[in-house]
C-alpha cells in the first residue's frame, strides 16, 4: 500500500462520580457483555458462547482493611475453599469459586458481610471477530483518516516518542513490518504468561492506527510512539471483567501514559471504575470507543467520566451511520475505510481495511500520545479538555448525541498543547461598537494571507475557538473577540497559531462593569433588623428575599447578592416581576401569591443560560441508581442526585434539562433553575457545586460587562 494510498480528504451516561449503591446482587452487579466494536468486517461470525455453563465462576470484591484475613474468610463466608488473586486497586480481588456454586448468589452473599465495599460476578467479555480478505499493498486509499485530522500538521512537531500507548486487547503481533521494534514486552492476562502476540487479528489493526511505522503500508498517527500490549481478551475474542481490570492496572504500572479500549459493553462494573480511577489518579489516559449499534443506550468503559468516548465519522465527515450515540459520546474520529496492520493465523502479517468505532478509538489514543509528547506534563483531564475543545464540529457548534463536541482535530490539539510557549505578543484592545464596547485582538508577524486558528483560555471555564482566519496582506491577523459583557471574567489568554509557524498570544484581565444601576455597588451600611449589606460584592438583602435566602441555604445555595431589587420583565410571559440576582441565582416576588410559600421564588435561570437544547435519554435508562424525568426525559443519578435530593428537588432546582457532561474540565449537569458542578472522579458527594448561574444570565442580559 505504500505509495497506493496517498489520497488528501478528514456522558456521561453516568459522567458523575458513582455513589455507594445498596449492596444486593440486584444494584450492585449487571451483565457486563463487551464485544470489540470492529463491526464492519464482512462476514461477521455469531457472537461465541460467553462461557461453558458447566464451568467454575468467579466474583470480584472490593474488601476494606477491617475484613480481615482475606482468603479464610472468605472462605468462611462461601462455606467453602476459594481462591483469592489480588487485581491491583487496594483491596480489590477475584474470588475463584467451586464448581457449583452460583456466582450471583456468592456475590449477593459476600456483599453483605461487614468489611465488604461491593461483590460482583465477573461477567465474561465476548468479541464477535472473524477473518477477513487481507489487502496487498496499494489495494486500497485507506489513511484518508490521517489527513482529515490533521495529523501531518502535527508531524511537523512531534511523532510521539517516546509515549507508550497500551493496547487492551487480543495481543499485537510484534514482528509486523510496521509495528517492529516498537512493540514492548507485555502480559498476558488469557494465558498467564508473557506471550502477548495477537491470535486474532483485531489488537495488531488497533495497534497500527496508534503508531504504524511513518512510510510504511499503513502509517498511524502517532509513529513514533511505542505500543505496550496487553493481552486480555483470548483467539476466540472472549475475555473478563477481571481481565479487562488487571489489564488496566497492569498497564498503568508498567508505564504506560495512554490506554486504548477499542472494547464496549452496554452495563457497568464498579470493579472496572475502580481500574478506572487508579489510571485516573497516575495520570493515565484512557480512551474507549463507543459502540457500532446506534441504540441510544450507554456503553462501558466509554460512559465512565474520565474515558474519552469515541465515535466513528465518515471520509464525508458525518457521523456513522452505525456509531453509537448518546450523552456519554465525546467525540469522532474515521471509522469508515480505515486501513491499518493486520495478523491472522491463515496468512500472518498484512494489511487491512474496515470500519467501526474500534478503528475510531485509537486515532484519538494517538492523538493523546502526541499532545503528551509535546507536553508531558499535561494531566489526563488536561488531555481531555485540549482533544475535545479542538475538535471540529460535524454539524451545528455546540455538544450533541452524535458526535459529542466533533471530529478529532489532532492538527489543532498539538498547537493548542503547545501555547505556553509562545513568545510573539498581540494586543487586545477595546473597540466602541453600536451595541456596547467590543473586545478585537491583533497580532502580526504572520505571512501574508497566512491561514491561522484562534483560540481564547479562560482562567475558569472552556475554551472558544475561532477557525478559517487569515493574516491580510501585510502579515497581520484582526480577529473580533466578541462584546465585552460576554466574555469571561478575570484573567485569559487568546492566542493564534498560523498554518506556517507563526504564533502569537496575548493576555487579558476583564472584570465585571455594571451597565444596569441596580448592578452598581452601593455604599456600606451597618446590619439592621431586615436588612443587610455584604461588601463582598458591594450590595443588601432585605425583607422577603431576605428570609427567603436565609431559609433556603443563603451563601451555599445562592452565592451572594451581585444587584439590588429592581423591576424586570420576564422575556417570555411579558410579565414584569421585582427581581434581585444573586451569584447562583435569580430571586422574583410574586405580590399576587402573597402569605402563601411561593410568594418569593426562583428564576429558570438554568433554562435561560442553558447554551443549547440538549439531547434527551431514553426511559429504558431508569434503574435502581438512575432516576428518569419523562417531564423532561431527562435522569439524574450519583453525587448530583444526592446533591439534589439534599439540596431541596423539584423546589429548588427544578427538573434535570441535560445529562452530565464535561465542560471546561469540569462534569455539570444543567437544571430548570441551575447547574451543578464537579470535579471528575472525586472522593464525595460535597464536591457537588453550584454554578454561578446569576452571574451569567447578568452577562447575556447586558447588565454586567
Amino acid at each position: 500500500m505504500a505509495g497506493g494510498h496517498r489520497t488528501a480528504l478528514g456522558w456521561a451516561a453516568e459522567r458523575g462520580r458513582r455513589a455507594q449503591q445498596p449492596r444486593s446482587a440486584r444494584a450492585l452487579v449487571l451483565a457486563l457483555v463487551l464485544w470489540l466494536a470492529l463491526g464492519a468486517l464482512p462476514g461477521l461470525a455469531p457472537l461465541p458462547a460467553a462461557a461453558d455453563e458447566a464451568s467454575p465462576g468467579a466474583v470480584l470484591v472490593s474488601l476494606t482493611p477491617e475484613f480481615g484475613a482475606v482468603p479464610e474468610g472468605i472462605t468462611e463466608l462461601l462455606g467453602a475453599p476459594a481462591a483469592v488473586v489480588p487485581l491491583g486497586p487496594a483491596g480489590l480481588y477475584r474470588v475463584d469459586l467451586p464448581l457449583g456454586i452460583d456466582p450471583d448468589a456468592a456475590a449477593a452473599q459476600l456483599a453483605t458481610a461487614p468489611g465488604v465495599r461491593y461483590a460482583e460476578p465477573d461477567r465474561p467479555i465476548a468479541a464477535p471477530l472473524s477473518p477477513a480478505a487481507l489487502l496487498e499493498n496499494g489495494d486500497t486509499p485507506g489513511d484518508w483518516g490521517l489527513w482529515r485530522v490533521g495529523a501531518p500538521d502535527a508531524w511537523r512537531v512531534t511523532d510521539g516518542a517516546p509515549v507508550i500507548v497500551a493496547v487492551l486487547d487480543t495481543g499485537v503481533s510484534p514482528d509486523h513490518p510496521d509495528l517492529a521494534g516498537r512493540v514492548l514486552p507485555g502480559w498476558n492476562f488469557v494465558d498467564g504468561n508473557a506471550d502477548a502476540r495477537d491470535d486474532a487479528g483485531h489488537g495488531t489493526f488497533v495497534a497500527g492506527i496508534i503508531a504504524g511505522r511513518a512510510g510504511g503500508g499503513a502509517p498511524g498517527v502517532a509513529p513514533g510512539a511505542q505500543i505496550l500490549p496487553v493481552k486480555i481478551l483470548n483467539r476466540d475474542a472472549v475475555g473478563s471483567t477481571a481481565n479487562f481490570v488487571a489489564g488496566i492496572v497492569y498497564a498503568v504500572d508498567h508505564g504506560a501514559q495512554v490506554i486504548n479500549i477499542s472494547a464496549n459493553g452496554i452495563m457497568d462494573s464498579r470493579a472496572l471504575f475502580d481500574a478506572l480511577r487508579y489510571a485516573e489518579e497516575r495520570g493515565v489516559v484512557v480512551v474507549a470507543s463507543v459502540g457500532n449499534e446506534p441504540n441510544g443506550r450507554w456503553n462501558y468503559p466509554a460512559a465512565v467520566p474520565t474515558v474519552l468516548a469515541v465515535g466513528a465519522s465518515t471520509p464525508e465527515d458525518q457521523v456513522a451511520s452505525f456509531s453509537a450515540y448518546g450523552a456519554f459520546v465525546d467525540l469522532v474520529a474515521p471509522g469508515v475505510d480505515v486501513t491499518s496492520t493486520w495478523w491472522s493465523p491463515e496468512g500472518g502479517n498484512g494489511y487491512l481495511t474496515a470500519g467501526g468505532t474500534s478503528a475510531s478509538a485509537p486515532f484519538v489514543s494517538g492523538a493523546a500520545a502526541l499532545l503528551l509528547a509535546v507536553r508531558p506534563d499535561l494531566s489526563p483531564a488536561a488531555v481531555r479538555q485540549i482533544l475535545l475543545e479542538s475538535a471540529q464540529a460535524t454539524g451545528p457548534d455546540g455538544i450533541d448525541a452524535f458526535s459529542g463536541y466533533g471530529r478529532l482535530d489532532v492538527g489543532l490539539a498539538v498547537r493548542m498543547a503547545m501555547s505556553t510557549a509562545y513568545a510573539a505578543q498581540g494586543q487586545v484592545s477595546v473597540v466602541d461598537d453600536t451595541d456596547g464596547p467590543r473586545l478585537r485582538f491583533t497580532a502580526d508577524g504572520f505571512a501574508p494571507g497566512e491561514p491561522a486558528t484562534v483560540w481564547l483560555t479562560p482562567q475558569d471555564g472552556p475554551r472558544r475557538v475561532w477557525r478559517d482566519l487569515a493574516a491580510d496582506a501585510g502579515g497581520v491577523l484582526t480577529v473580533d473577540l466578541g462584546p465585552r459583557h460576554r466574555l469571561p471574567e478575570g484573567p485569559w489568554t487568546v492566542t493564534a497559531a498560523g498554518e506556517f509557524g507563526a504564533r502569537v498570544s496575548a493576555t487579558y484581565i476583564l472584570t465585571l462593569e455594571p451597565i444596569h444601576p441596580a448592578f452598581v455597588p452601593i455604599p456600606a451600611f451597618d446590619p439592621q433588623p431586615d436588612r443587610v449589606y455584604f461588601p463582598e460584592t458591594g450590595h443588601s438583602l432585605a425583607y422577603g428575599f431576605k428570609r427567603y435566602w436565609e431559609e433556603r441555604g443563603g451563601l451555599a445555595a445562592f452565592g451572594f447578592p451581585i444587584s439590588e431589587e429592581f423591576a424586570e420583565r420576564d422575556p417570555v410571559t411579558g410579565v414584569v416581576h421585582t427581581v434581585q440576582y444573586f451569584e447562583r441565582a435569580r430571586f422574583e416576588y410574586h405580590p399576587e401569591l402573597a402569605g402563601t410559600p411561593f410568594e418569593v421564588s426562583l428564576g429558570r435561570v438554568g433554562v435561560e443560560v442553558a447554551p443549547q437544547a440538549f439531547p434527551t435519554a431514553p426511559a429504558e435508562a431508569a434503574s435502581d441508581t438512575r432516576r428518569y424525568f419523562p417531564e423532561t426525559e431527562h435522569t439524574l443519578s450519583g453525587p448530583f442526585l444526592e446533591r439534589w435530593e439534599a439540596g431541596g428537588g423539584l423546589a429548588m432546582f427544578g427538573f434535570p434539562i441535560s445529562e452530565p457532561f464535561e465542560a471546561g474540565g469540569r462534569l455539570v449537569q444543567y437544571f430548570e433553575r441551575a447547574r451543578f458542578e464537579i470535579s471528575p472522579l472525586g472522593e464525595s458527594g460535597a464536591d457537588v457545586q453550584l454554578g454561578r448561574l446569576g452571574v451569567d444570565l447578568a452577562r447575556k442580559l447586558g447588565y454586567l460587562r
